[in-house]
C-alpha cells in the first residue's frame, strides 16, 4: 500500500510540474489527468493511514482480510478473459500515458559547424557586409561564417546557385544571398526552406514592402538583406542651376534635349544606360510606368489576353517604349555612341567625367562619384523598379538554426544602420531611416515608398532575357515596339 501511494504521489507531481500552460486539446487532457491523480492521491493517503492503524490494533482481523483478498483475486485473475483484459488495460493506461506525457522542448541551441555564404558580392575588406561577418565570426567562433563568391553576370550567378540548391547539386551552401527576383524560383521549387516565425524578433520594422518579397502565403521564406531603387542623380556645380525633373521628359526625353542642348561643356542630358543587361528590362519598365503603363502592375502581375497566349501591351506602355527608342537614339538626350552597350557601372563614369546633367542609378553609385562630380540625388519623378537582395536558408542545411541566427544579425538594426551609413547601401528597415546621418536617404525613403516589383514568376531570369532582347530589338529599329512573336513567348513562360 505504501509503493503505491509514492507511485501515484510521484506520477501526479511529475504531471503538475510539466503541465503545459497553452490552451490545446493536448494540454487539458494532460492538465485534467494531474488534477485526477492530485485527488486520487489525497484520498489514497488518508486511506493508506487508516488501513495502518487498523493492522496496528488488529493484526489478525487484518490478516484474515489479507487472506480472503488474496484468494478472491487468485480466483478472479484464473479466468482467461479477465487476464486479457487486464493485459489490454495495463497497454491502454502505459499508451496514453506516453501519449499525454509532454513532449521535450525543442533544442533551441545553435548547430556547431561552420556556416557557408553563396553569393555574388566579393570579400572585399572594405564592403560593410564583409565587416558585418566578420563581426559575426568574433561572436560564435562555433559558427564561423565563411562567403563563397558567384562571379559573373546575374543569369550567371542564378544557375550556379541552383546548381548548388538542386536535389543532385553540391549542396556547399547553407544560406544563399539572392536577388529578390529570383525568391519565386527557390521558393517553388524547394530549394530554400520556411523561417521558424516563433524566434524572430522585430520583423514590425522592416519597410512592409521590402519584407513581402520575401513572404508567401503567409510563410516567410528569408529576410532582406539590403532593398534598392532608382535614384536620379543631378548636378550642382554648373552655371545654370539643374533641378530635380518632375517628370521622366525632363531627364530621359525631349525637355532633357533641350536643356543639354543649353548647357556649354555637356555633352548629352542622361548617362543613360541601356546595355543588353538586367537593366535594360528595368529601363524599360519605368518608361512604360512614366507614361502610365499598366502591363506591368505594381505588385509584380503582368496583364495576359484572355486565353493567357499573349502578354497584353496598353497603348501607354506602347507609348512608353516609343519615347524610349527615339530617346536612345537622340545625341541630345543620351551618348549614342555608347548608350547600347553602357552598364550602371558605365554610367557613373560617364557622369563622374562631368558628360551629362542626369544619371539614373541605384544607391551604391554614390560612393563611385565622391569628390569626382558635384551633385544631389532625389527620387525618381515616376515610380522605380524595386531591387534588392534577400537572405535564404538553404532546405537542405544541417544547421538550420545557427544559418537563422546568422541571417537575423546580418539583417538587424544595426547591422542595416552600418550598411547604410558606411556602405550607402539602401536599408530594409523603418530604424535605419529614422536615424539616418546621409541627406539623401529620405530622398530614398520617398523612392522606396513609389517602388513597384518587377514581373514576379519561377522564371524570371528566362522572361527577363526574352523581354529585354525585345526591347534592343525595338531600339536598335527605331520602332519601339515588341514583337507578336515576343509578347507570345512572353506569355508562355509566365505560364509554364
Amino acid at each position: 500500500m505504501l509503493l503505491l501511494g509514492i507511485a501515484v504521489t510521484m506520477v501526479s507531481t511529475i504531471l503538475v510540474t510539466e503541465v503545459d500552460k497553452s490552451w490545446t486539446p493536448g494540454s487539458v487532457t494532460r492538465g485534467v489527468l494531474s488534477a485526477v491523480l492530485v485527488l486520487f492521491s489525497g484520498v489514497y493517503v488518508n486511506l493508506m493511514l487508516a488501513a495502518i492503524l487498523k493492522v496496528w490494533r488488529d493484526p489478525g482481523s487484518a490478516n484474515r482480510s489479507l487472506a480472503k483478498t488474496v484468494k478472491d483475486v487468485r480466483g478472479w485473475l484464473s479466468e482467461t478473459p479477465r487476464r486479457i483484459g487486464i493485459a489490454l488495460t495495463i497497454a491502454a493506461i502505459v499508451a496514453a500515458g506516453l501519449a499525454l506525457r509532454p513532449s521535450p522542448p525543442p533544442d533551441t541551441g545553435l548547430e556547431a559547424g561552420e556556416l557557408i555564404i553563396m553569393t555574388a558580392f566579393d570579400e572585399s575588406p572594405s564592403d560593410p557586409r564583409t565587416m558585418l561577418i566578420k563581426q559575426w565570426n568574433q561572436l560564435h567562433p562555433a559558427n564561423q561564417a565563411k562567403i563563397v563568391a558567384v562571379p559573373g553576370e546575374p543569369d550567371q550567378q542564378n544557375a550556379r546557385m541552383v546548381n548548388d540548391a538542386k536535389p543532385d547539386g553540391a549542396h556547399e551552401a547553407d544560406v544563399y544571398v539572392l536577388d529578390l527576383v529570383w525568391m519565386a524560383q527557390f521558393r517553388h521549387e524547394g530549394y530554400i526552406r520556411e523561417l521558424d516565425r516563433s524566434t524572430l524578433t522585430g520583423l514590425d520594422d522592416f519597410v512592409p514592402k521590402v519584407l513581402g518579397t520575401c513572404v508567401h502565403d503567409g510563410k516567410l521564406w528569408g529576410l532582406p538583406l539590403n532593398t534598392d531603387v532608382g535614384l536620379l542623380y543631378y548636378r550642382t556645380d554648373l552655371p545654370e542651376a539643374v533641378k530635380p525633373p518632375t517628370k521622366w521628359e525632363q531627364y530621359f526625353g525631349e525637355d532633357a534635349a533641350a536643356a543639354a542642348a543649353a548647357t556649354p561643356g555637356v555633352e548629352a542630358a542622361n548617362a543613360a544606360a541601356l546595355a543588353n543587361e538586367e537593366i535594360l528590362t528595368v529601363t524599360a519598365l519605368e518608361a512604360m510606368w512614366a507614361a502610365g503603363g499598366k502591363t506591368f502592375g505594381e505588385n509584380g502581375d503582368v496583364a495576359q489576353n484572355e486565353d493567357k497566349t499573349t502578354v497584353q501591351l496598353g497603348a501607354n506602355d506602347e507609348i512608353g517604349l516609343g519615347r524610349l527608342a527615339a530617346a536612345a537614339h537622340d545625341d541630345n538626350v543620351v551618348v549614342t555612341d555608347e548608350v547600347r552597350s553602357t552598364t550602371d557601372d558605365g554610367a557613373v563614369r560617364t557622369f563622374a567625367e562631368g558628360r551629362t546633367l542626369y544619371m539614373r542609378n541605384w544607391p551604391v553609385a554614390r560612393d563611385g562619384l565622391r569628390d569626382q562630380v558635384e551633385f544631389r540625388v532625389a527620387a525618381l519623378p515616376t515610380a522605380s523598379a524595386l531591387g534588392g537582395q534577400n537572405l535564404a536558408i538553404r532546405a537542405g542545411t544541417d544547421k538550420p538554426r545557427a544559418a537563422q541566427a546568422l541571417i537575423e544579425f546580418l539583417t538587424g538594426a544595426p547591422s542595416q544602420l552600418i550598411l547604410s551609413e558606411i556602405g550607402g547601401f539602401a536599408p530594409t528597415r523603418q530604424s535605419a531611416y529614422d536615424n539616418a546621418e546621409r541627406r539623401e536617404l529620405q530622398e530614398l525613403r520617398t523612392a522606396l515608398n513609389n517602388a513597384r516589383l518587377r514581373p514576379v514568376t519561377r522564371h524570371y531570369v528566362e522572361f527577363s532575357r526574352v523581354f529585354r532582347d525585345g526591347v534592343a530589338e525595338a531600339i536598335n529599329d527605331r520602332s519601339g515596339r515588341l514583337k507578336p512573336e515576343t509578347l507570345q513567348q512572353l506569355a508562355k513562360i509566365l505560364n509554364q
